[in-house]
């Protein structure tokens, strides 16, 4: 197969320092059965393993996947890299780190003829061991995400979205160092589109498995829920007012449970979420 001379999909990913994962998940697109020409676009943002390397051995054999240099500027400015650099009106993004199943490109192209926001299905058990599983519940595995129990949005590890609404709402907010999704479907929900769910477009997604990585992407997302939830609220979103004194008595409470390796992993998530949204 040759390049694509108008794709009607672009699949979109943003890696950095993702040579131990990234070519799973560049296998697993190269091998989805799809009748349409498409495009795989990776932005290494500023790599400094062998992710370059193996984005452009599978690009000497598949010359529809193409690999773009990013800002170095965090996660959502790589994404809008990746917006910029995309040609086709259907576009969808994954992860480096994640997998995709059988069928996922076939069932987003669909839902993505259905409605211009689409929230894919996640599924956590075949990429992170028994342990780790319950460090963020399984919530993330029945629907679309939830901000605050009252905003759905689309998990950036597996959302699609027109171009043309992308073109209405802007690009990834480049001030947030997460949440970036739950930002964009905001806006999105602002014109009246809600994310379509996608049960069928499955993407097998990967937690940390360190103390230290769920430390630290439990202090981001504690921080940007804080700062979402107090711009949301000046627009007039109402959302559960936060318990932290609730929350720091759930965790003294539960300081017997980090005996266990599952326990430690829950804890310290939990923990470091306070901890961010405390900071912010």
């Amino acid at each position: 197969m040759t390049r694509p001379t108008d794709p009607v999909l672009s699949v979109l990913v943003v890696a950095r320092n993702a040579a131990d994962t990234i070519g799973g998940q560049l296998d697993a697109l190269l091998a989805q059965a799809f009748d349409a020409p498409w495009e795989l676009v990776v932005v290494d943002d500023r790599s400094r393993d062998a992710t370059a390397a193996i984005v452009d051995a599978r690009a000497a054999v598949a010359p529809w996947v193409r690999r773009v240099e990013g800002p170095g500027r965090g996660v959502a400015a790589a994404r809008n890299a990746a917006l910029a650099a995309a040609r086709a009106p259907y576009l969808a993004m994954v992860d480096a780190d994640d997998v995709v199943a059988p069928g996922w490109l076939t069932a987003m192209a669909a839902a993505l003829d259905e409605a211009p926001l689409v929230a894919g299905a996640l599924e956590i058990d075949r990429l992170n061991p028994e342990w780790v599983r319950g460090t963020r519940g399984r919530a993330l595995t029945r629907g679309p995400g939830s901000f605050g129990g009252v905003l759905p949005f689309a998990h950036s590890c597996n959302l699609g979205v027109r171009r043309d609404l992308v073109d209405r709402i802007g690009p990834f907010d480049e001030t947030i160092e997460a949440g970036e999704d739950v930002e964009f479907s905001y806006r999105a929900g602002r014109l009246g589109v809600e994310p379509r769910y996608a049960p069928d477009a499955v993407v097998h997604y990967r937690y940390r498995t360190s103390l230290l990585a769920l430390w630290r992407q439990g202090r981001s997302y504690g921080r940007v829920r804080a700062v979402l939830g107090r711009r949301f609220a000046a627009e007039g979103l109402v959302l559960p007012p936060p318990s932290r004194a609730r929350a720091g008595l759930g965790l003294l409470r539960r300081i017997p449970s980090c005996a266990s390796r599952a326990g430690r992993a829950n804890w310290v998530f939990a923990a470091a979420g306070l901890v961010g949204a405390v900071r912010s």
